[in-house]
């Protein structure tokens, strides 16, 4: 009993930590998960795109290279603290290291030895969510460290867009929430954007995943994501 008590008291402080009030979606606390497959998948991890060297020396702890996607979608406690962040660069960039970066084949078409990806994914990186479950949503919120304790706020991320789905991996027609800037100058280190809930004339129905697209940060050759919520109500 005092271990079951312990773990509810944790897990009270930890969302205590969020200070909003308002229940997040895509908390893996609360259910959420990463998608890692499919066309609209999420981008990956700095980490997981190292050359060998570098992974060896990330795995003996010599060099920190940031972390997957997950810690994204997990409360900085204590919510002063720097936290943790998903950190990412370019797809492009990571291609072009790579050497798969899609170049133009004879007949004019594009080819690539990497999967294929959807035309509406981030320009810059991807992150798809399965949420808790379907829900409708009202916002998203962003976070970065305030400029008293981040080391470097050109790795935030600038433009995105938010788009979801009725299918829990992004499968499907995509309905477009809407176009957001995260301002680095702004106060407000956690920004909330309000989503749209009709579109075309046509409500929004309940989703069950999303997909922020990243097109671009602040001018750092990296990024770093330190959190990404999904407010709403449930059907």
């Amino acid at each position: 009993k005092a271990i079951i008590k312990r773990g509810i008291k944790e897990q009270v402080e930890v969302q205590l930590a969020d200070g909003t009030g308002k229940f997040d979606y895509a908390s893996l606390l609360g259910g959420a998960s990463v998608v890692r497959d499919g066309v609209r998948r999420t981008s990956l991890s700095l980490v997981d795109d190292l050359p060998v060297l570098n992974k060896i020396l990330s795995a003996g702890r010599m060099r920190f290279y940031g972390h997957s996607a997950e810690v994204a979608l997990v409360p900085t406690y204590p919510k002063d603290s720097l936290g943790q962040c998903w950190s990412f660069e370019s797809e492009d960039v990571s291609k072009l290291r790579k050497g798969k970066y899609r170049v133009a084949k004879d007949d004019g078409e594009l080819g690539s030895s990497e999967a294929e990806r959807a035309d509406d994914v981030g320009v810059y990186a991807t992150l798809m969510v399965r949420l808790s479950g379907p829900v409708y949503v009202s916002s998203v919120v962003l976070e970065h460290p305030p400029k008293e304790i981040s080391t470097d706020m050109e790795t935030a991320v600038q433009d995105v867009r938010v788009l979801g789905f009725e299918d829990g991996d992004g499968v499907g027609d995509a309905w477009e929430l809407g176009r957001f800037r995260y301002e680095i100058d702004s106060e407000d280190w956690a920004q909330e954007f309000y989503v749209a809930t009709e579109v075309d004339g046509e409500r929004v129905p309940p989703l069950h995943s999303i997909m922020l697209a990243i097109d671009s940060n602040w001018g750092s050759d990296y990024s770093c994501l330190y959190r990404f919520r999904v407010h709403g109500r449930l059907p």
